[in-house]
C-alpha cells in the first residue's frame, strides 16, 4: 500500500485508502477496520473481505430422528483426561458437557457402564475403572446399589437420549472371559472378575443374581422397551462355541429385553445366537441377500476400502453419502466404537488426542473420536461430526418426502442420474451429487406443502 504522509491522515482516511487500493486490484466488497491509529510509523488495519448471497427457507420442518444412533461413549476417558476422580461431581458435570453436545448432533444411544466397558483392553491388563453398579460382598452374597445407574439415566434423559446400550456381559472378541467387575469385600475394593476368570463357573452365577435384580430396576424406571444388551463385541466363526456357551447361560435373564452385537458372520444369525445383528458396511450384503430386517450397520478402522467412512483422509463425501445409504436399506440403527476414545490402541497408553489422532498409529486418524477434550471440559467438534450430521439430516429430508410423496419418488431423485444403483459400495465420488440432490430433495418438498 502507499504511505501517508501521517499528519494528514486520520483512520477514516487511511480506512479509504486501504479499500481505494484492494479495489483497485479487484477485491471488491472490503471492509476495513483501523486498530489504533499512530501518529507515525505502521498503524495497523484488518481487512475483511464480504460476500452476499440469498438463503431460501422452505415452509417445512424435518421430522424426528428415526433411525437409533450410538457412539461408544467412553466415560474413563473423560476422567483420564481431564485429571479428576471418577464419578466426582466434577466427572458428572464433565459427562453431562459431552452428553449433550452428543445429542445435539444426533446420538440418541448412548453405552452405558454397568461394568467398566470390556472393549479395546488388552488381554491381562485394564482400563480405569467406570462402573456404575456399586457391589458388595457379604457372606458369599452379592448385594448390588443401583444409586449410580439411576443417577446415570436420570441425566441421560435429561439430555434427551432416548435410548440405553449397556455394556458388555462378557469380554470382547468371543465371550471366553467376564469384563472387570469390582467390588466391596471386608471394607476393600477389589477385583472380583475379569481376564483371570472365565465367562463360565462363578461369573455365570454372578449374572443369575444380578440380572434380574437389574432388568426389575430398568422396568421400574420406564426405559425396558429402550434397553438393548450386548454379550461379546465382534466375535468371529472360531468364537460361535464360546458365544453360543454365553449366549445360553444368560438367555432366559434377559426375556423381553433386546439383544444386539457388532459382528459381521452371517452363521451367527443363521445359528439364531443373536437377535440384532451389527455387520459392518463392507459385510451387510450378505445379511441384505438373506432378507434380514430391521438391520443395523456399523464402521471402524477395517472398513476403509469403497465403503462409507470419516477417517481425517476421507473426502467428506465418503461421511455424508452414508445418508442415503441408510434411506435406501431401511437401515434401522447405527453403531461406532468411538464417540471420545483416547486411548492408545488396547488402551495400554493414554493419549492427547489434539496431538495423537490415530491411537498411537494403530488405527486410521480420525477413527477414534469424534470429538476433542475441550479445556474448559467441553467437548470440541470435529468437521467429521458435523458432515455425519448432515448425513442424518439427508436421512431424515428422504423421509420427510418419502411421507409427502411416496419412496419411488425419493429413489428417483437419488438414482435417475446414475451409471450405477447405490450400494454401500456403489456411490457418486463428487460433492456436487450431493449437494445438488439435496437442493432437489428440498424443492421436491416444497413443491408438496
Amino acid at each position: 500500500m502507499s504511505s501517508i504522509p501521517q499528519n494528514h491522515c486520520d483512520e477514516n482516511e487511511l480506512i479509504d485508502c486501504a479499500q481505494r487500493f484492494f479495489s483497485r486490484h479487484h477485491v471488491s466488497k472490503l471492509l476495513a477496520r483501523c486498530n489504533g491509529m499512530k501518529e507515525k510509523g505502521v498503524s495497523p488495519v484488518s481487512l475483511l473481505r464480504y460476500t452476499e448471497t440469498a438463503v431460501t427457507i422452505y415452509n417445512a420442518v424435518l421430522p424426528k430422528q428415526k433411525i437409533i444412533h450410538t457412539e461408544w461413549f467412553y466415560a474413563d476417558c473423560l476422567a483420564d483426561y481431564y485429571h479428576v476422580p471418577v464419578f466426582s461431581e466434577e466427572h458428572w458435570k464433565i459427562m453431562e458437557n459431552y452428553i449433550r453436545e452428543y445429542v445435539k448432533r444426533g446420538g440418541n444411544m448412548i453405552l452405558t457402564p454397568l461394568f467398566t466397558p470390556a472393549l479395546d483392553t488388552a488381554v491381562g491388563h485394564e482400563r480405569t475403572t467406570t462402573q456404575l453398579l456399586d457391589i458388595e460382598m457379604k457372606s458369599g452374597e452379592y448385594h448390588f446399589g443401583f444409586e449410580k445407574l439411576k443417577r446415570w439415566v436420570d441425566l441421560c434423559r435429561s439430555c434427551g437420549i432416548q435410548y440405553f446400550e449397556m455394556s458388555h456381559l462378557f469380554s470382547q472378541w468371543g465371550a471366553a472371559y467376564a469384563p472387570k467387575v469390582v467390588a466391596l469385600k471386608d471394607g476393600k475394593e477389589e477385583k472380583i472378575f475379569g481376564w483371570h476368570t472365565p465367562a463360565s463357573g462363578k461369573y455365570t452365577d454372578f449374572l443369575h443374581v444380578l440380572l434380574p435384580q437389574l432388568t426389575g430396576k430398568l422396568k421400574e424406571w420406564g426405559i425396558a422397551e429402550v434397553t438393548w444388551f450386548h454379550l461379546s463385541d465382534e466375535p468371529r466363526e472360531e468364537d460361535l462355541d464360546s458365544y453360543r456357551a454365553a449366549r445360553e447361560s444368560i438367555e432366559d435373564l434377559l426375556d423381553g429385553f433386546h439383544t444386539m452385537d457388532a459382528l459381521s458372520d452371517y452363521k451367527f444369525y443363521e445359528h439364531g445366537l443373536v437377535e440384532q445383528p451389527v455387520p459392518a458396511n463392507d459385510a451387510i450384503q450378505e445379511f441384505l441377500n438373506h432378507g434380514v430386517e430391521n438391520l443395523w450397520t456399523y464402521y471402524c478402522v477395517s472398513q476403509s476400502y469403497e465403503v462409507s467412512n470419516r477417517f481425517m483422509a476421507m473426502p467428506s463425501l465418503r461421511n455424508r453419502i452414508y445418508g442415503l445409504q441408510l434411506y435406501k436399506y431401511r437401515i434401522a440403527g447405527i453403531l461406532h466404537w468411538g464417540y471420545n476414545f483416547y486411548n492408545s490402541q488396547y488402551s495400554l497408553e493414554k493419549l492427547n488426542p489434539y496431538q495423537v489422532t490415530d491411537a498411537g498409529g494403530c488405527f486410521a486418524a480420525g477413527d477414534p473420536f469424534l470429538v476433542y477434550p475441550g479445556t474448559d471440559g467441553y467437548p470440541e467438534e470435529s468437521i467429521r461430526m458435523m458432515v455425519l450430521e448432515e448425513a442424518l439430516q439427508d436421512l431424515r429430508a428422504c423421509e420427510l418426502l418419502e411421507s409427502l410423496a411416496g419412496r419411488e419418488t425419493v429413489m428417483e431423485c437419488i438414482e435417475e442420474n446414475l451409471a450405477e444403483p447405490l450400494t454401500f459400495t456403489c456411490f457418486p465420488k463428487t460433492d456436487y451429487y450431493l449437494i445438488a440432490l439435496r437442493n432437489r430433495i428440498n424443492r421436491e418438498i416444497a413443491k408438496r406443502i
